[in-house]
């Protein structure tokens, strides 16, 4: 058997799905018949894509690898398929972002300045993925992250600005023994269960092992998902901590707070192919005033700001 296209999709509905049985009605098949096909996808890869459990499956690290390999690879067929007048006119606009509430406003902007324009966009928890897209020309415009000592570095296919720069938060259940507290020291959280996303291609859990190495511990990392929300249930109740954006909204059950010393730090990034460079300068300036919009109605990053100042683009 070699991998098709069609194989590529059947990871991705099953990891978009987390689980086999809901993949299969999603891709209209039988579950005996897609675990079969699983199983040769898995065999002519080499490796095992997911880990079976009784609430789904979750992937393995080989799998995170293939999986942004095959979004990458999908992307650019979807892209190739959707191409058309209005899009080879230069009307279609490709947006991509990580989980970060500043793309909202950033797109309703967006669309405001290009009313006639067709905006799609794309959300991924690997960040690497979201820079090739636009070196590749498959996003036009991409919102990313990085951390201290994993910068993104310029390249000739990308315009790049930093669009703010802030501290990491912890978030933590509401009725944690720290949650009173205004700030917690690092260290203070080395014997806790964590809850971490798998490695996004841009120094992420990276930097956050090196603050905790510092602290003089290695984080107990029990879960590692994606989904915001389930990371959110596990946090609400008290199951484990997490680090978090300072614009991260806690939601009921969950505390967010500052770091003494702010160890860790992000950068929000804005990129964009040399073809969209007219509409960059007012995109970067809508995407600034967004993230301080944002950071007035977070309470633990509003209380931060009014000791440290207004966060500055660097």
């Amino acid at each position: 058997m070699q991998l098709e296209l069609r194989h590529l999709k059947t990871l991705r509905a099953i990891a978009d799905q987390g689980s086999v049985t809901k993949a299969a009605a999603v891709l209209g098949v039988s579950q005996p018949a897609l675990t079969a096909q699983l199983r040769r996808i898995e065999r002519v890869l080499g490796g095992a894509v997911f880990t079976r459990h009784h609430h789904g499956v979750t992937t393995t690290a080989f799998g995170e690898f293939v999986l942004a390999k095959a979004r990458v690879v999908l992307a650019g067929v979807d892209d190739m398929l959707a191409a058309g007048p209005v899009q080879l006119a230069g009307q279609a606009v490709r947006v991509g972002s990580f989980e970060n509430p500043v793309v909202v406003t950033l797109v309703a902007n967006l669309a405001r300045a290009l009313p006639e324009a067709r905006i799609t966009l794309q959300s991924e928890h690997f960040v690497r993925v979201l820079v090739d897209m636009v070196i590749n020309g498959r996003l036009d415009v991409a919102l990313v992250a990085d951390y201290p000592g994993h910068e993104l570095r310029p390249h000739p296919s990308l315009g790049l600005e930093v669009v703010a720069v802030e501290p990491v938060f912890v978030a933590l259940s509401a009725d944690h023994p720290l949650a009173s507290r205004d700030e917690v020291d690092l260290a203070e959280l080395g014997a806790e269960p964590w809850v971490m996303p798998p490695p996004d291609g841009m120094g992420w859990p990276e930097h956050l092992l090196q603050a905790c190495a510092r602290a003089g511990f290695t984080p107990k990392a029990r879960y590692q998902l994606v989904e915001a929300e389930v990371r959110r249930e596990l946090i609400g109740a008290g199951h484990a901590v997490s680090a978090c954006q300072a614009l991260h909204d806690p939601g009921k059950g969950v505390t967010v707070l500052p770091l003494r010393g702010d160890p860790m730090w992000m950068r929000h990034v804005l990129i964009w192919r040399p073809s969209f460079a007219p509409y960059a300068p007012a995109l970067v300036e809508s995407a600034r005033a967004a993230h301080l919009a944002v950071a007035s109605r977070r309470a633990a990053y509003s209380a931060w700001l009014s000791r440290h100042g207004t966060p500055l683009p660097g």
